[in-house]
């Protein structure tokens, strides 16, 4: 129970953190905001100032605790300087009522559970393999470092240095939670959205958000994706609201989102060009006025200038890098580092293999076998969403027309569902558009209730909506019982206990490796890519379906070839896991491991899955009884 209290206040002092530079910056720059939109401006200019401000502190090569806690110290009295200036008279406190707290409690019998679960030291894949691996590789490099052979250590990386900052405070556990909090303003981001019907829909609509299973997965693991779906959430707000108005502070919101998207993975261009869409109608308007001018200062600059203020970092970190700055995208016109014409054929060929097929018939059934057909692994888009849907998105398409929010919220979805099937069909890059579904869904299920109270006079028209409140914030809990067992542990765990799963989650070669390698040592993965742990300079694939690994030793067509080109590189040491994944290795990879003058097996894990391997010739094997006491290790 220690374990979980500790967190829990750890996580909410890290959003009063987050909360305080957004609220300053809210009121200096932002103050004519529409008042129910205050709240989500502070939360979105608070993370962009945490994001600029790591980016900056990386860049400079002084990421340490010490200027994080001086960034923090600098937002809160920022906060407090803007609080005493404009005095008490702005103060307001809110008041839920009994409809909002019972939204707020059903909100939380989902998210709770899942909280707890965020809660286990346990790392997931991709976490093991960048979006954990590089923060720590920043942290203990004061600052951006390019790692060999990870494409993604060149992408954007934003929500990464979050994780780093969280490393610095505390752990990767923290990290996880920082993940989990951009979930919960999600379903905040969309609860605003629809907050005019009152707190059952608000409430309904942050409940099918978070009923769709692709959610729920990644509300406990250190990913992206529910950060994309609350800047994509609130942008798509920002811009919806600036629709009818001639607030350029809505647009530059707008405009800070859609930067933001871009600093957080690499296809967020796209979703910053279709936030860009909600602003097209006033383009047009202005220009068919012919006030060429005035569009250009008060609706375009406006969103444009924060968007590439935003952008523009990380274009440029990958160009000084690697000389492409969408690298390895487009690598036969712009070049780049540790690829080949060949690693992008196959890395175009698996993104394409994913899904149910590209034939016309497979684009036009797409839609539905998403909601019924989704899940794991990429012939099922990876993922799953409600298949509720199969009857909330029509009924929406039906009875939403004369709903504003509901159009143009169908609008986007549509087009970034279209750009989504173009390419990868990975369900967790739906998330986004699965917030926007929430917020129509849950708008036309209010207007039809209204419809029937003003038809009949029912009091009791808002009575089934909360009954389905009450029904997805039971399912998912029940639902997912088993999953979420080892999290409702941690409430009877002691500290001894968690200390031991935290001990378990790193891998035994690993704990080998830190035992037993000099500090020195570089190790060359096949077969994994998994890293978080790793004690030693580590480098792997970034995908195996283009080895790029493979493809670097290719070449050698002898064992000498290959050794030579490891140790020339510097490799010393080689980890080889199974399965083998399909990667086509030279031929003498397997002859260079099985020479005892060329390599010696130092480690073996006890099911054989692992074996760590150290090359002779690199000059930093030791003599061979500290060898023969390597081999007697046993992991405690």
């Amino acid at each position: 129970m220690h374990h979980v209290i500790e967190y829990t206040v750890v996580l909410v002092l890290a959003g009063v953190v987050s909360w305080l530079p957004g609220y300053a910056l809210e009121r200096l720059v932002a103050n004519d905001l529409p008042t129910e939109l205050r709240g989500l401006a502070r939360w979105v200019l608070g993370i962009v100032y945490w994001m600029l401000a790591s980016f900056a502190l990386a860049a400079c090569g002084i990421l340490r605790v010490e200027a994080v806690i001086a960034l923090a110290l600098l937002g809160g009295a920022l906060a407090v300087w803007v609080r005493v200036r404009e005095g008490p008279s702005l103060v307001r406190r809110a008041r839920l009522g009994s409809s909002g707290i019972a939204g707020v409690l059903a909100l939380a019998t989902v998210a709770v559970p899942f909280f707890l679960l965020a809660l286990l030291p346990q790392v997931t894949w991709d976490a093991d393999v960048y979006h954990l691996t590089l923060p720590r590789l920043f942290v203990e490099n004061e600052g951006f470092r390019s790692v060999p052979f990870s494409v993604y250590s060149h992408w954007p990386l934003g929500v990464e240095l979050l994780f780093a900052d969280a490393l610095l405070l505390k752990d990767y556990i923290l990290a996880k939670q920082f993940h989990f909090g951009f979930g919960l303003l999600a379903v905040y981001a969309i609860a605003v959205a629809v907050r005019a019907h009152g707190a059952a829909v608000s409430t309904l609509a942050g409940l099918l958000f978070l009923a769709n299973p692709v959610v729920l997965s990644e509300l406990h693991i250190a990913y992206v994706d529910l950060a994309v779906a609350f800047f994509f959430a609130a942008g798509f707000l920002f811009g919806f609201v600036s629709l009818g108005s001639h607030s350029q502070t809505l647009i530059a919101l707008a405009g800070v989102c859609a930067g933001a998207l871009v600093g957080l993975k690499v296809t967020g261009v796209v979703d910053a060009a279709v936030l860009a869409v909600l602003q097209i109608p006033g383009w047009v308007r202005g220009l068919s006025k012919g006030e060429g001018a005035y569009v250009l200062r008060r609706r375009v600059l406006p969103f444009l200038l924060p968007a590439l203020l935003l952008a523009v970092p990380w274009p440029l970190k990958a160009w000084s890098e690697t000389g492409n700055p969408i690298h390895p995208l487009l690598y036969p016109w712009l070049g780049g580092v540790d690829w080949s014409d060949g690693l992008t054929v196959l890395f175009d060929r698996w993104q394409a293999s994913m899904g149910m097929g590209r034939e016309p018939l497979d684009y036009l059934l797409l839609p539905v076998r998403v909601i019924l057909q989704g899940g794991p692994g990429y012939a099922h888009f990876d993922g799953a969403i409600g298949s509720f849907w199969i009857v909330l998105v029509p009924l929406t398409l039906i009875l939403g027309r004369r709903d504003r929010l509901v159009v143009w919220a169908l609008w986007i979805v549509g087009l970034r569902f279209a750009v989504w099937a173009a390419f990868s069909q990975q369900m967790r890059f739906l998330i986004p558009l699965v917030a926007l579904l929430a917020m129509a869904s849950a708008s036309t299920l209010a207007g039809l209730a209204n419809a029937v109270a003003a038809r009949w006079g029912a009091r009791w028209a808002r009575g089934p909506v909360w009954g389905l409140v009450v029904i997805l914030a039971l399912w998912q809990p029940i639902r997912f019982a088993e999953t979420l067992e080892p999290g409702y542990a941690l409430l009877r765990s002691d500290r001894t206990r968690v200390e031991a799963l935290r001990e378990r989650a790193i891998p035994a070669a690993y704990r080998f490796a830190d035992a037993q390698l000099p500090t020195d040592a570089v190790v060359l993965l096949i077969n994994d890519n998994r890293t978080f742990f790793c004690p030693r300079e580590c480098w792997a694939d970034s995908f195996f379906q283009a080895s790029q690994i493979a493809d670097w030793l290719r070449p050698a067509s002898r064992a000498e070839d290959l050794e030579r080109m490891l140790l020339e590189r510097g490799v010393t040491h080689l980890l080889v896991a199974e399965p083998r994944w399909g990667i086509r290795w030279p031929r003498g990879l397997t002859t260079l491991l099985e020479d005892p003058e060329s390599s010696v097996l130092l480690y073996t894990t006890p099911e054989g899955g692992v074996r760590l391997y150290e090359l002779r010739r690199s000059g930093l094997l030791s003599k061979s009884e500290k060898t023969a006491g390597c081999l007697s290790w046993v992991p405690g």
